[in-house]
């Protein structure tokens, strides 16, 4: 007999609650939020939740056979179609394959209380207010900055997973330290309904196949934020990076992240737009930008944003606080703000990543410890413009000197191709009555560049 769990989904006094056996994992709002918030969306925001917050439940565990004792997603389909678009991606670093674990993900038994999905119904008016995720990272900071900028009324919304402590530490401080400043709303949700996608819960095979309704997930669990605050847009951060593809491992073109592409976006949108009769939707007003063209920007108009940056994703597997120091990511950041002329001191680091042991985390020099993030072409293009850049303004290190000798001569003859691609303004949907506004900011901010 198929191994089986039994998810049974409450409403509770400030949000839902997934429980099995004895166990429970609460997506928990302020108590204000969650009561103002229309009890026919609330049933409907459930059905659909409990799925999408547990589809990953196939990839981290040994069920089989999944129960649950909400009626049928309106949105089932395209959640499935969201899952079987990442799995490629996802599946890249680790030893799994993608044709193995879709055929995982379809021989799951999934099973509703009924198949008649509840309709969504929303009859309120919305109001011109952002609703904003904010993790620390540039990406999320940019979006905030620029929001308050451009007048779009930003409220920053942290979600305490529950998973990742030393993580949710040191950012629950910027985040605090920030918005304070700033003057900027800030709300914290309580989401321990993550532990379930977490594979050290299951006590299976490190993956991070759990986390791919992430950016969907943060669409429909700001629902009631956007009800409470009047709030007629869900900001998330999603570069133009994340439409440059890669084939992966199994010869599959994929993206780095598929929800975060410009086509996850607009499905991203309609689905929203569904949940609220047309009165909000979902925009990533830092899509025109690419990775270095963002943290330029970030750290030249917004250094009182940029300070508190944290993007880090092993913190909760080292001794530091704010950087690991040994990781691709930090390792980017760290060369993209030499690139632009500061030092990566300003954002906390407390060691050089130039230096010969991190070569195996740079695209450029086909490092070895490298994630799919940075397997496209433009990826590591990208780095050989940050390289060249970094170079010029004096920066030193045996990556830089490696540098000299092996690419400075590439790097100058398509310097103006590099320029051009990646200090671009990319045309892509963006509020309209604030589009005018954030173009204006990006080109100012680029002039000089191109």
């Amino acid at each position: 007999m198929a191994k089986s769990i039994e998810l049974r989904s409450s409403i509770t006094a400030d949000g839902v609650r997934l429980s099995y056996g004895k166990r429970k994992f609460d997506l928990i709002y302020p108590s204000n939020v969650w009561y103002t918030y229309p009890s026919k969306s609330q049933q409907v925001l459930v059905d659909n939740l409990a799925y999408l917050l547990t589809i990953n439940l196939p990839f981290v565990s040994d069920f089989k056979r999944i129960v649950y004792n909400t009626t049928k997603p309106f949105f089932e389909k395209k959640f499935k179609r969201m899952v079987l678009e990442g799995i490629p991606s996802a599946s890249h670093d680790y030893e799994q394959h993608s044709k193995e674990l879709v055929e995982r993900f379809l021989s799951t038994e999934v099973v509703f209380r009924d198949d008649w999905p509840r309709k969504p119904f929303y009859d309120e008016v919305l109001d011109e207010k952002s609703i904003i995720p904010l993790s620390c990272g540039k990406d999320s900071l940019l979006t905030l900055a620029v929001a308050k900028e451009a007048g779009l009324n930003p409220i920053a919304v942290y979600i305490v997973d529950t998973v990742s402590p030393s993580e949710n530490k040191i950012k629950i401080k910027h985040a605090k330290k920030l918005c304070k400043e700033q003057g900027i709303k800030l709300v914290f949700l309580k989401n321990s309904i993550e532990k379930l996608n977490d594979f050290e819960t299951w006590d299976t095979m490190e993956t991070c196949l759990g986390y791919m309704h992430m950016i969907t997930g943060f669409c429909f669990i700001s629902l009631p934020l956007a009800h409470f605050f009047g709030a007629d847009k869900i900001l998330i951060g999603n570069q133009k990076d994340m439409d440059f593809p890669f084939v992966n491992k199994d010869n599959i073109l994929t993206w780095p992240s598929p929800d975060q592409t410009s086509k996850a976006t607009k499905e991203q949108h309609k689905m929203i737009q569904k949940m609220t009769g047309r009165e909000a939707g979902v925009y990533s007003i830092i899509r025109p930008l690419t990775n270095i063209a963002i943290t330029k920007i970030l750290h030249h108009r917004y250094p009182e944003f940029a300070k508190y940056q944290v993007s880090c994703d092993c913190l909760d597997a080292c001794d530091e606080e704010r950087w690991c120091h040994n990781c691709n990511k930090g390792a980017r950041l760290s060369l993209f703000t030499h690139a632009i002329g500061k030092h990566p001191r300003a954002v906390g680091f407390k060691r050089e990543m130039l230096d010969k042991k991190h070569e195996k985390h740079y695209a450029l020099f086909e490092g070895k410890e490298v994630d799919h993030y940075e397997l496209s072409k433009e990826a590591r293009d990208q780095q050989l413009l940050a390289f060249l850049m970094a170079y010029r303004a004096g920066v030193k290190g045996y990556l830089i000197d490696k540098f000299k000798r092996k690419y400075l001569q590439e790097a100058k003859a398509r310097e103006g191709e590099l320029r051009k691609k990646f200090f671009k303004v990319y045309p892509t949907p963006l509020p309209r009555y604030h589009k005018k506004e954030i173009i204006s900011i990006y080109k100012e901010e680029m002039k000089d560049l191109v």
